[in-house]
């Protein structure tokens, strides 16, 4: 989950320097590099929440079902 945080707030970055309306990070085509590269920074980021949800959902359910268990169900 803290990948998918930071992995977010770099595609944001990217995403804001790559918009058409910004000064800044070159020519049209540059930018629009740019936009890519942020939009594929966003599946990743995506991808990275959804294990560690995934992952944590295992874990709950895992412990639930286990008979051996001892905490609060």
């Amino acid at each position: 989950m803290i990948a998918a945080v930071s992995l977010g707030f770099f595609g944001s970055i990217f995403a804001l320097v790559g918009m058409k309306c910004t000064k800044v990070g070159g020519s049209d085509q540059t930018k629009a590099k740019v936009a890519c590269l942020a939009g594929t920074i966003f599946i990743l980021s995506g991808l990275c929440s959804m294990a560690g949800c995934s992952l944590y959902a295992n874990r709950i359910t895992s412990e639930f079902f286990d008979p051996t268990f001892i905490a609060q169900k």
